[in-house]
């Protein structure tokens, strides 16, 4: 793993001013690649590499030295290339041609250029301040592109705001101990493309864990370097884990919690509580998602049936059908649990097993079946029949419909004439609504 600062040099003749990031100073420079390589690039070692990118024009007016112009007469100027080198910096520094990016085919040879200067598992540092034209997009998007072909973490990009003092006549006036101009960290915006896949994740699929991943990662340096706790960053966190657990627990068919509202770590109560709390929060974009969040969890509660159905239709709006017909068979055995045995009987595996005994005869009954009663269903006949005259005849069809698309999910298709992914899809949203109705 190295460590990149790479940087467009434009053409201007640059007025000297004081560059100011993160509390650090750099005064009386020409060039901000200048001042963030002092800032930035003090401990990198012979590894590490500081890229300048160069059109014609630039190397020939800014990276030599008297490369301006004046009346026919050279300027007295240092390059940016001696000025690097003044720095005595063990990183390399490495001068790239490119070409100005008149034409769409001259923009794809500097994506080309850029990206093969970036090496596998980089830490990126782009400064934008000189790069014109459509190419601050252009470097956002072929950095969020790097970061997954190549695995690189974008460090930072930073854009230094001259143009925040005035014109070049009235910055040529000013003392320079008054040219204090900000170098403006742009990284956030790089990670709106991560905002962006993890919010349609959610919406798409039902699934908060890059939501989670986010939020964890960009509070982290809020927590480092926090000398006392800092309550929203921790109710922000708190509300990226219980989202997080929820759409887990759909993920991977917890009916059992899902009907309780409540796992090891995870608390729909809290989680209604947080989203809340949170409205307005520091980390933007997460903030337009939250009312989405509240209205998709408003309907589940606390020991409450219902959450299982509410969990079967999450699953029908976001394409998990192996979860949705599992959960949508075993929310209706649970009901017949509870209604028959009471609540604290709803995870017991012999009143379940019951209970779907109590089906399946009813079931043969009606279909007709001259195959026998289990031995469980002789055993117990007294609540099998109880249970069996409280079954509704269409909860029953739907029940063997639902039991058919379950086993062939859960045989992997290998059984004759398996229905095909969009039959299922279907017959989980039509069994579903009867179940409804």
């Amino acid at each position: 793993m190295s460590r990149s600062l790479l940087a467009f040099l434009g053409v201007s003749d640059y007025l000297p001013c004081n560059y100011e990031l993160y509390g650090k100073k750099v005064d009386n420079v020409r060039f901000v690649q200048e001042a963030l390589a002092s800032m930035l690039c003090e401990d990198w070692n012979e590894d590490d590499r500081i890229i300048i990118f160069l059109t014609k024009e630039a190397k020939n007016r800014n990276w030599v030295d008297n490369g301006h112009m004046k009346d026919g007469k050279p300027l007295s100027r240092e390059g940016l290339e001696r000025r690097l080198k003044s720095l005595n910096l063990k990183a390399k520094i490495i001068p790239v041609d490119v070409p100005e990016g008149k034409t769409e085919n001259e923009l794809w040879e500097i994506f080309d250029i850029i990206l093969q200067q970036i090496n596998e598992e980089d830490e990126v540092i782009f400064d934008i301040t000189h790069a014109y034209r459509s190419l601050p997009l252009l470097v956002i998007i072929l950095l969020n592109y790097a970061r997954v072909l190549k695995h690189i973490e974008i460090k930072g990009i930073y854009y230094g705001a001259f143009e925040v003092l005035g014109s070049r006549p009235e910055v040529s006036e000013m003392n320079i101990k008054d040219r204090n101009a900000p170098i403006f960290d742009l990284t956030p915006f790089a990670y709106l493309f991560d905002w962006t896949s993890a919010i349609n994740n959610f919406i798409t699929y039902g699934d908060a864990r890059s939501i989670f991943e986010l939020t964890d990662k960009q509070l982290a340096p809020i927590f480092r370097e926090a000398k006392r706790k800092d309550d929203n960053a921790i109710q922000l966190k708190n509300l990226g884990s219980q989202l997080k657990k929820f759409t887990e627990l759909i993920l991977t068919t917890r009916g059992y919690d899902i009907v309780r509202g409540t796992s090891r770590g995870f608390n729909v109560d809290e989680l209604k509580k947080l989203i809340k709390i949170n409205k307005g929060s520091m980390l933007k974009p997460i903030n337009p998602l939250l009312d989405r969040i509240s209205s998709k969890v408003e309907n589940f509660h606390k020991d409450d049936i219902q959450n299982g159905y509410r969990a079967v239709e999450w699953c029908i709006e976001h394409g998990l059908i192996q979860q949705g017909i599992t959960l949508l068979q075993e929310t209706m055995i649970s009901e017949i649990v509870v209604k028959h045995f009471g609540w604290d009987k709803i995870n017991d595996r012999e009143k379940r097993e019951l209970v779907v005994d109590a089906i399946n005869t009813k079931i043969k009954k009606l279909s007709k079946s001259k195959e026998g009663e289990s031995d469980k269903a002789r055993n117990n006949k007294k609540d099998i029949e109880k249970i069996m005259e409280e079954l509704d005849d269409d909860f029953l069809r739907i029940y063997d419909s639902i039991s058919q698309h379950r086993n062939d999910i859960n045989h992997a298709g290998f059984k004759n004439n398996p229905h095909n992914p969009e039959n299922l899809k279907k017959k989980l949203r039509e069994n579903f609504e009867k179940l409804e109705r």
